[in-house]
């Protein structure tokens, strides 16, 4: 199954007393949305907002949902507040998020139920499941728009790449790679506007691209699960796209 994502993060360098600046990407919140409509959303407790600049300050930081709530605070509140969570917290909601009751074993289940053609196959191959050493998991394929930093981020919540979970891959597929790759192939031989700059010639085969009616709109940029979602549409469309 496909999964879409998107982070909100904050990068920096740290300067110690002694020895050398060290980069770092601490995440600030995550949004998943699955190929079959599910939904997962968290903001990571553990980010320092005096580490972010004026514009993460302002446009993502400044949007959060108010983490230190009371008993007298209005419940939407008080349901928005359950959304910070620690970066462990948020890695185990992610793996149930994509093993949904998928975590048991084949010993729970009879001959007729697991074999091809059986009750939870169809469940199987929705979710493109496996089995190692009995215990069902499922093997997704993961998308986002701009995905190097945000794939650094998500695997960093499960510790090294190597610590992922079983079935999990070892990379995201770049949605805007896919989008520049369309834009060629639809348009490989354009005049373009007689430019000479290639990168120019493919915005300008993007700008057509993007023109569209129905090329999805964003809206509410940098909220990391309205920006998963539209991943989703934009793949949808470029799977379209000829």
């Amino acid at each position: 199954m496909r999964y879409y994502l998107d982070t909100e993060f904050i990068e920096g360098f740290h300067k110690p007393l002694f020895g050398k600046k060290r980069h770092f990407i601490d995440l600030i919140s995550i949004g998943i949305v699955a190929e079959d409509g599910r939904e997962y959303y968290a903001i990571s407790n553990e980010f320092n907002p005096k580490d972010a600049d004026d514009w993460v300050n302002k446009n993502v930081i400044s949007k959060l949902p108010e983490r230190n709530v009371s008993f007298y605070d209005s419940p939407r509140m008080r349901e928005e507040s359950l959304l910070w969570k620690s970066n462990k917290r948020i890695a185990q909601d992610i793996f149930n998020f994509i093993n949904p009751d998928l975590g048991f074993h084949t010993s729970a289940y009879n001959n007729s139920e697991l074999k091809e053609g059986g009750r939870l196959d169809g469940h199987f191959n929705e979710h493109n499941v496996t089995s190692i050493d009995e215990r069902y998991i499922a093997q997704p394929e993961f998308y986002a728009y701009y995905a190097d930093y945000d794939w650094v981020v998500f695997c960093s919540l499960f510790g090294r790449m190597i610590d992922l979970p079983k079935g999990f891959p070892m990379y995201c597929k770049d949605l805007k790679q896919i989008l520049d790759e369309k834009a060629v192939k639809i348009y490989p031989n354009q005049t373009m506007y007689h430019k000479a700059n290639v990168l120019d010639a493919l915005e300008d085969r993007l700008g057509w691209i993007k023109s569209r009616d129905d090329y999805p709109k964003q809206e509410n940029e940098h909220s990391a699960l309205d920006d998963a979602r539209w991943n989703k549409k934009l793949h949808e469309f470029l799977i379209k796209l000829q």
